[in-house]
């Protein structure tokens, strides 16, 4: 085998390890840093904390073992008018996933989403967490699934498609504790949206505000159920 087959092989094994990552770090993190006998309010503040640990250490790793930036596509320059517009489209397909992943509540699958009602419960009686969650949510999920994800797979597979799909049923992967069927269908379709738009547009800005934005709208009823 020559040189440059080994160290593209090797390159190519760093890509996929930096991919499965995340999956590797957070229950790691959680297990050294969590515990059962904490409260749900602690644990559910504590886990926002190491996803921002958990992108920091992807960032070194992109560097250190990469040699590479984290984003490897360059951000595109756009103007006013692209955020507006892009928001307002993205939106209206939020609203249409939304509805798409009611259907199976429509047709009388009633889950009950604990995990949901006792973050509600904390963010009402902790509204700075709404807010802290919602940008933590914006900001690492979208660098994580669709800044970095996106442009490795893409390296990987020859498929244009192909990237998009995996990172959003990888993105749909990590709302699994959620155990609510319609969660699991709005993500991937979150994710199958937003994958879409970087891949063409290649600006990951709009992305994390608008994913900001849609957390902040949809966490908002919590506060109001007393």
């Amino acid at each position: 085998m020559q040189e440059t087959d080994i160290i593209t092989r090797r390159y190519y094994a760093l890509i996929v390890l930096g991919i499965l990552l995340p999956f590797l770090l957070s229950p790691f993190l959680s297990m050294v840093f969590g515990s059962p006998a904490q409260s749900f309010t602690y644990r559910f503040t504590l886990s926002r904390f190491l996803i921002w640990g958990v992108l920091g250490l992807m960032f070194l790793y992109a560097r250190q073992a990469e040699v590479q930036r984290f984003l490897m596509w360059d951000e595109e320059a756009n103007n006013f008018g692209f955020y507006i517009a892009s928001t307002a489209i993205l939106f209206l397909i939020l609203f249409a996933d939304g509805a798409i992943a009611h259907i199976p509540y429509w047709l009388g699958l009633r889950e009950k989403n604990v995990t949901m009602l006792k973050m509600n419960a904390s963010m009402r009686q902790y509204p700075v967490l709404l807010v802290f969650t919602a940008f933590t949510a914006g900001v690492t999920e979208e660098f994580i699934f669709r800044g970095y994800m996106i442009s490795r797979l893409s390296l990987l597979l020859r498929n244009k498609f192909l990237p998009i799909l995996i990172s959003s049923l990888l993105f749909a992967a990590v709302h699994l504790g959620y155990k609510n069927a319609g969660e699991l269908i709005f993500t991937t379709l979150f994710g199958l949206a937003f994958g879409y738009h970087y891949q063409k547009y290649r600006n990951i800005k709009v992305l994390m505000i608008v994913h900001f934005l849609w957390d902040m709208m949809a966490s908002l009823p919590a506060l109001k159920h007393r």
